[in-house]
């Protein structure tokens, strides 16, 4: 959503109650041609959520001529696109922290809203793996036993190198109907990511240095998740921002869709599809009805909403089975940025197999004169901060960080920590699928009645804002085949 990061640490294979084949030709199936809607006329859709799938949904279908009301647990849009402004004019990312050129769907809304935008760096980071640092810039002396092939290369050559010759691209991975081939399919969700570049020669070194640019743990998770992400990361180095913060494009949008259709501090605890309208009830005693749900509720929060009928089985099933991260970012401002001067850079700008895990660079072009960084943990580095005082921890972090490796932040004007798994409207930063859970996205896909499932973490795309606005487009077209994106552009997703 958006960058929040790549899968880790995911749980072995998932046992599967239908045959493979059956069950994956039921995902390709589904992804090629979503669920078309019902009899059409001007309907009142209920959009549950007001990040950036549910108000894609909502402009959507407000534009094809139905009414819509978004409802939103807090007291402001935008989901897990959410700004920190740190000082001295310059704003970090608590959230989804960039956009890349291969991102048409984004990159159409951010212009369709004349959003301004910042340049930023792509990786030329150290590496800090098994005591040594390795200056990513210095090919030819990385103290580390790479394989013959290997030696020379940057960590996104070599990575594209072994997935070209498991039959992967960076282009055709990135569409919404991929994996189309039953065979790629069946592979890459039985099979971690690890194996399978290991299983095209990837030699034990390299991978220990790719995690440390990646982050922690990625070789471990499931391969058919990992491969989108990958594609943003290492396929693209054209990096952008909104200046001002990211959060900026969905207020845009939640401007068009107007005020008066968006309800804040709403608590979705029930949705009652058993009537002729369809009812949702709010914490706060406010009740709303229409004749369609769209809800982008992550499944941390929908799997404890009452829904009447119940749920599938297979859909509380899937519910069940997305494992959500719980992201840590540590914030932080220094007086300069002063790794540039060092031949440092970018998303990441330093990674190893320390309790520090990633350091992102914003800074690019903002000005100010300001570094403006962040520490991205997640799994066991992120629960350790989490797990410590609230008032206290971001600072120990930055003091333990800058005992380790004294030479990186000259001096520090702002710290602050932010808890992805410590937000009740959320209660995590990204969803996760576990090997053998391909299945999940298919039945994310499928109506529940007049109940319509959105959020990134219902593609292949999760934690990219890419994937939240195919997901709501989708759930849109389900409602109304004739829903279109915002400003109806001219690209090959929308079939033009």
């Amino acid at each position: 959503m958006m960058d929040i990061g790549p899968p880790h640490q995911q749980a072995g294979e998932m046992p599967l109650s239908l045959s493979r084949r059956a069950t994956l030709g039921l995902l390709t199936a589904v992804l090629a041609r979503p669920a078309l809607a019902q009899a059409p006329g001007r309907r009142h859709v209920l959009v549950l959520g007001a990040g950036m799938a549910g108000l894609t949904a909502a402009l959507s279908l407000l534009r094809a001529g139905h009414e819509v009301t978004v409802i939103e647990w807090q007291d402001r849009v935008g989901g897990r696109l959410l700004s920190l402004p740190i000082g001295a004019g310059q704003v970090s990312e608590a959230g989804g922290g960039h956009f890349r050129a291969n991102m048409p769907y984004v990159l159409h809304y951010l212009r369709q809203f004349r959003m301004p935008l910042i340049g930023l760096n792509d990786g030329l980071p150290t590496y800090h793996v098994k005591g040594r640092r390795i200056a990513s810039a210095n090919l030819a002396n990385w103290p580390i036993p790479l394989n013959a092939e290997e030696r020379g290369m940057t960590v996104a050559g070599n990575l594209w190198r072994y997935l070209i010759r498991a039959g992967l691209d960076t282009d055709t991975v990135l569409d919404a109907a991929w994996p189309r081939d039953l065979g790629m399919l069946d592979l890459l969700d039985r099979t971690t990511l690890g194996d399978l570049l290991q299983a095209q020669g990837a030699s034990e070194a390299f991978l220990d240095v790719f995690d440390a640019h990646a982050g922690t743990g990625t070789r471990g998770g499931q391969a058919l998740c990992n491969i989108p992400d990958l594609a943003y990361h290492f396929g693209d180095q054209a990096i952008v921002r909104v200046a001002g913060g990211n959060e900026r494009l969905p207020q845009a949008m939640a401007a068009a869709v107007g005020s008066a259709r968006i309800a804040l501090g709403c608590k979705v605890v029930a949705i009652d599809q058993a009537g002729p309208e369809v009812r949702v009830q709010a914490a706060n005693g406010r009740e709303f009805r229409g004749d369609a749900v769209i809800s982008t509720l992550g499944s941390t929060v929908l799997r404890d909403v009452a829904v009447t009928p119940a749920l599938s089985a297979p859909k509380q099933r899937a519910l069940e089975t997305v494992f959500w991260e719980k992201t840590v970012k540590v914030v932080v401002q220094t007086a300069t940025p002063s790794w540039l001067a060092r031949g440092m850079r970018g998303w990441p700008v330093m990674g190893g197999d320390r309790p520090w895990e990633r350091i992102i660079d914003l800074t690019g072009n903002e000005g100010g004169g300001h570094g403006n960084i962040f520490f991205y943990l997640n799994g066991d580095n992120a629960e350790a901060v989490a797990s410590q005082d609230p008032a206290t921890r971001a600072q120990a972090f930055v003091d333990r960080f800058r005992a380790e490796v004294p030479d990186f932040i000259d001096r520090t004007t702002f710290v602050e920590a932010f808890a992805w798994g410590e937000q009740p409207w959320i209660r995590g930063s990204f969803g996760l699928l576990p090997r053998g859970g391909g299945w999940v996205v298919a039945e994310c896909a499928r109506p529940e009645g007049r109940l319509h499932l959105a959020g990134d973490w219902t593609t292949l795309k999760s934690g990219w804002v890419e994937g939240a606005i195919e997901s709501g487009l989708r759930a849109a077209r389900q409602v109304d085949p004739a829903a279109r994106a915002e400003g109806n552009p001219r690209i090959r997703q929308e079939g033009l």
